[in-house]
């Protein structure tokens, strides 16, 4: 977050908080300050530019969250009704940001991440600035920017689970599997590139039975460059247990769907870089 720090936890006298979920009070009034904002237009009159609640906008966002609000008032009084319908459920109100950043145009998204950064919450800007995402570790964020800077089939896939694994709209076993079909994309032209409608599956059999035929840039504990690491990880990311494949079909955990994309990044990588080749 925020470099800075609450002197009373640099004193030692409270503990450094957050990351928060949801809207916690101490983040309402500047959210509410943002919102109002945002459902705004612009006009020019005689060179100074003026922004004024916008009905039309707040109607459309409000529309899309099923937030409920009167008919037939003030625009003043319909935003009133808007962020009291936010403030009814955290869920609602990050909702309404959510579609406030892609529908409002005139939405200020780094005044956003700011007020987010520093109010301590889970939740940032997504990297096109057009929605929210889980806050993720900087690190593994780079490195997922990094696996999907080709145009290709891995980096959409590995987008999708990202999407689904940290944005409003998750889905644990969908972000699952677009994680195996990214690392499907990579690897079956390296180690199947003449199978039919390749899947992990074939990849980890030609893996298995031909082991020695393979080597990964890592040279391991046995500085023989083994392609065991790379099995347990198919291996660990295959099947997506929501799957019949995986035998007593179960629902993923978000956290495990989030572990499991980290895997395949790291996996992306690999194979874009050669890490993955013949012996």
């Amino acid at each position: 977050m925020t470099e800075w720090r609450r002197l009373s936890a640099r004193r030692g006298v409270s503990s450094d908080d957050g990351p928060y979920e949801g809207t916690p009070s101490h983040l309402r009034a500047s959210l509410d300050h943002w919102l109002k904002s945002a459902m705004t237009a612009i006009t020019v009159t005689a060179g100074t530019r003026h922004r004024t609640l916008n009905g039309n906008i707040i109607r459309r966002v409000a529309l899309a969250v099923r937030l409920p609000l009167r008919s037939n008032v003030p625009t003043s009084t319909l935003m009133a009704d808007f962020l009291h319908s936010c403030h009814s459920a955290d869920d609602r109100y990050l909702d309404a940001l959510d579609a406030a950043l892609y529908m409002a145009p005139h939405a200020d998204a780094s005044e956003l991440a700011r007020i987010l950064e520093e109010g301590g919450s889970v939740w940032t800007l997504r990297g096109d600035r057009k929605g929210l995402e889980r806050r993720v570790d900087p690190a593994a964020t780079q490195a997922f920017e990094q696996a999907t800077d080709p145009d290709d089939l891995a980096s959409a896939e590995l987008g999708q689970a990202w999407s689904r694994a940290f944005g409003r709209d998750a889905d644990a076993s969908d972000a699952w599997d677009h994680a195996i079909k990214a690392v499907e994309a990579i690897l079956a032209p390296i180690v199947v590139p003449a199978q039919d409608k390749p899947q992990i599956g074939h990849v980890l059999g030609q893996l298995r039975s031909q082991s020695d035929r393979w080597r990964l840039a890592v040279p391991g504990p046995e500085q023989n460059h083994s392609i065991d690491p790379l099995v347990t990880m198919l291996q660990t990311i295959w099947p997506n247990p929501d799957r019949h494949a995986a035998g007593n079909p179960r629902t993923p955990s978000l956290a495990e769907a989030q572990a499991v994309l980290h895997l395949a990044v790291t996996i992306v990588q690999w194979g874009r870089s050669g890490a993955i080749a013949r012996a």
